[in-house]
């Protein structure tokens, strides 16, 4: 298995500390990001992290928060002026459209151009590809440093499962763990859904986890496959 240096975004997890993040083939770039900071290059200097819900985007900017004592950009509301260019910023769930128009986007990089601070920006897909109706916008995010977290392999997976049984209390034996890694589809995504399907079942059937209940809601959640 991979080694356990920095590890994902566990929802039900309080703990997100760095020991608690394993580094894999999917997201061992986005973490090498995190350890590069503050000398992270570009004019602007800043880094995207995208990939899908639960890819440990959120887990890796709770990292990065700790060590530069960055706050989150909660809304636009309140304007971008009050933001301290020398200080350092997490934007999460950037997407295009009215919640972040492209002028507010704009002004927002133009006031960490050349300047001390530092931003974080989180989304689903790569910000420099979706249709911003503005060239410089695009182009702007374009030379921002870019990280996507990929399909996490089979050790990757192995460890989330476990991972996201213990932060719910259920025990889930190694060939519970083999047979639902051999059949799931390969998301993160899909792991919390597992999980969550079999501590349901678990709570309402007042049992714990076995292999009728993982065969149950594997062929529930991907019918296709069974």
């Amino acid at each position: 298995m991979s080694g356990q240096q920095i590890t994902l975004d566990f929802p039900s997890a309080d703990n997100y500390g760095r020991h608690q993040f394993m580094i894999g083939a999917c997201n061992a770039i986005a973490a090498d990001w995190i350890d590069r900071w503050p000398d992270w290059p570009g004019v602007i200097r800043a880094v995207i992290i995208h990939g899908d819900q639960y890819c440990g985007k959120s887990h890796l900017a709770a990292i990065w928060k700790a060590a530069s004592k960055a706050t989150d950009i909660a809304s636009i509301a309140t304007g971008i002026d009050h933001l301290d260019p020398a200080q350092s910023y997490v934007l999460d769930g950037l997407t295009c459209g009215t919640e972040w128009p492209d002028e507010t986007l704009f002004h927002l990089l133009n006031r960490f151009t050349g300047s001390a601070g530092s931003l974080m920006i989180l989304a689903t897909e790569a910000p420099a590809l979706m249709p911003w109706r503005l060239p410089d916008v695009t182009s702007r995010l374009a030379a921002i440093n870019t990280a996507q977290i990929t399909t996490p392999d089979d050790d990757l997976l192995e460890y989330l499962l476990r991972k996201l049984a213990d932060d719910r209390g259920m025990a889930l034996d190694d060939e519970m763990i083999t047979y639902i890694v051999k059949r799931m589809e390969r998301s993160f995504g899909t792991a919390n859904s597992i999980i969550d399907a079999l501590n349901e079942i678990s709570i309402t059937e007042k049992k714990k986890v076995n292999m009728a209940m993982t065969r149950k809601v594997l062929a529930d959640i991907q019918p296709s496959l069974f």
